[in-house]
């Protein structure tokens, strides 16, 4: 097993993966998994939907900034992020200084499929019709893309899982060196 010396961010958009490729990708570096949104709950005590409901998207980013930067004295590991946790304050350029940056790059519309499957646990969407979900989506994609395309790293997650996962951990450890 070969521990990396930076911690390694996952960005995408919601529905993307992050997490569920953190869970696998995290063992093959030898490091442990952080899911940011999951860090968030336990600490407030509230999901991250309530939260949006309760206090609002503005000062949802506040807390999620603070545990995004308290993830810098982790020792290595990686970090599922929000879909919108690269787009707010300096978070992109914070994690590219402190860590190794990985866009998880997914067709628009296996997102889309996902998020109307997910939409119930999904903030930004709840309330959204139907008929509205697939230009929502595309618009808030086109927003954050250009804070996506930051990464140092950009890989589109493909069928095969474990050769995936195998050249990614490749890719990352050359990047932690």
């Amino acid at each position: 097993m070969h521990t990396v010396q930076k911690t390694c961010f996952l960005l995408g958009f919601m529905g993307s993966g992050k997490s569920y490729l953190g869970r696998q990708l995290a063992p093959l570096l030898g490091v442990p998994f952080v899911d940011l949104d999951a860090v968030i709950e336990k600490a407030e005590g509230y999901s991250i939907a309530q939260l949006f409901a309760g206090k609002g998207e503005a000062w949802f980013r506040r807390i999620e900034r603070r545990h995004l930067l308290q993830t810098g004295s982790y020792p290595p590991c990686v970090v599922a992020t929000g879909g919108g946790t690269p787009c707010f304050f300096e978070n992109m350029d914070w994690m590219n200084r402190h860590g190794v940056t990985v866009f998880l790059n997914v067709p628009e519309q296996i997102l889309i499929s996902r998020l109307l499957e997910q939409r119930g646990s999904r903030p930004l969407l709840a309330g959204v019709p139907d008929q509205d979900i697939e230009p929502v989506i595309k618009q808030m994609f086109l927003e954050r893309a250009p804070w996506y395309s930051k990464a140092q790293l950009t890989v589109e997650p493909g069928e095969a899982l474990l050769p995936f996962l195998k050249a990614l951990a490749a890719k990352i450890r050359d990047l932690s060196a």
